[in-house]
């Protein structure tokens, strides 16, 4: 993976990291994964952090590490097996795979984790279960929670009545040096690994559409502090990983208008994730459809603008005019009233129009080997997978205005405004 930028940093000149003695140089995040089920299929940012995870687990380079972060340490760590499981999606170089010490020793390691950290919360008890039990869920995952719990506060009560808690031990192992943090810090509560008490860090940024546009996306806690966590990170001097140009001179523009320095920019070139997948199954060639249609892979949210096409295929019904069949992959998300009421207004309509949720990986491609030609007529974006994915494998896109999608069609694609 190659890396372009106005600061060579901590890159050389072909793209490779450069090493530190001792320690890793280079750890990606992983904890975002471990809030989605494993083996269930991932879109948009989970897929491309998934990707980065997996090559990093395959990369037989020491120097480069896969961690999660620990609330009740402040410190990223590298994955317990159990966390290797969940997150694997292929192969894992020998020398990161580790094995499960047992019940009995990972209880032990678990007590005395309690026994340095006894006023960490619930979350850390639930974390430290999973480790004793390697990921299983059931009745010995609660059973082990329920004894943790009952050590932590047994903990508590010794030291209210005058004892001293045992000192925290040494840990034998050592810090990443930069770590490139999921997207889940920046919506989420983990203010303390947003800091530069924590080591070095770097983050994707991958659009800024919870500040410039959050009447597209809701308004949620967890959006609400994106925009926060953002200047956090840039005040503390982490470098800027952008999905697109575009977003690299937005996230600039944004800084400067609020009165901080601009963050180093590296632009991180999108990779061919389902492209690279069809190649390796030998599922790239075209496949001619007896019915032409149309494809739309993206989340049904108001972003995306579902809402358009649902009116231009029912304008051609009323005109007489014959349009391909309009599919639309992707699961169903947020603020999509209006657009169950026009569907609910218009029922002929999914007579050329079909909602295919979530597709797997395997379907998805055959979509694209057939399809006529795609469309992509979002609002805003920070990239737009859907629209380069329809270049990948040879169809042409129609997309909306918004630069980021012009940028990753490459200019190439003809551009219509979403309002239009």
């Amino acid at each position: 993976m190659t890396v372009e930028g106005s600061d060579a940093g901590a890159v050389t000149t072909d793209g490779e990291a450069t090493m530190t003695s001792g320690r890793a140089s280079l750890a990606i995040d992983a904890t975002g994964l471990m809030f989605w089920p494993p083996g269930k299929g991932l879109a948009g940012i989970p897929r491309v952090e998934s990707f980065l995870v997996n090559a990093a687990l395959a990369d037989p380079d020491p120097c480069v590490e896969v961690v999660a972060y620990r609330p009740n340490e402040a410190k990223f760590r590298p994955l317990t097996p159990y966390e290797l499981d969940h997150v694997a999606a292929d192969r894992i170089s020998p020398h990161r795979v580790k094995r499960w010490p047992g019940r009995r020793t990972a209880l032990s390691q678990t007590f005395a984790a309690v026994r340095q950290q006894p006023w960490d919360k619930r979350e850390t008890d639930r974390h430290l279960a999973k480790t004793v039990t390697n990921g299983r869920k059931g009745v010995a995952y609660q059973a082990t929670r329920l004894l943790i719990r009952a050590y932590r506060l047994y903990q508590r009560a010794w030291i209210r009545l005058g004892a001293e808690p045992d000192a925290p031990g040494q840990s034998i192992e050592v810090e990443p040096g930069l770590v490139l943090i999921s997207h889940h810090f920046l919506i989420q509560q983990h203010r303390s690994a947003v800091s530069s008490a924590v080591g070095k860090l770097a983050f994707l940024c991958h659009d800024l559409i919870p500040t410039l546009r959050p009447d597209l996306i809701g308004s949620s806690i967890a959006e609400a502090r994106f925009g926060s966590c953002l200047e956090q990170l840039v005040r503390a001097g982490a470098p800027a990983f952008c999905a697109s140009d575009e977003v690299g001179a937005t996230l600039t523009d944004h800084m400067r208008k609020a009165g901080i320095a601009a963050p180093v920019v590296y632009r991180f070139p999108m990779p061919s994730i389902l492209h690279e997948t069809a190649s390796r199954m030998g599922a790239t060639s075209r496949i001619e459809t007896g019915e032409p249609f149309v494809i739309y892979c993206s989340t049904i949210e108001v972003r995306k603008n579902h809402i358009l096409l649902a009116r231009v295929w029912q304008q051609a019904l009323e005109e007489g005019v014959k349009l391909p069949r309009l599919v639309c992959a992707g699961r169903w998300g947020w603020m999509i009233e209006p657009l169950r009421a026009y569907l609910a207004a218009h029922p002929e309509l999914l007579q050329s129009v079909t909602f295919a949720g979530l597709v797997s990986d395997e379907e998805l491609i055959q979509y694209y080997r057939s399809a006529s030609f795609g469309v992509f007529p979002s609002h805003i974006e920070g990239w737009g997978y859907g629209a380069s994915e329809c270049l990948d494998f040879g169809v042409p896109v129609i997309v909306s205005t918004a630069p980021s999608l012009i940028e990753a069609s490459g200019g190439l694609m003809p551009a219509i405004d979403p309002n239009d």
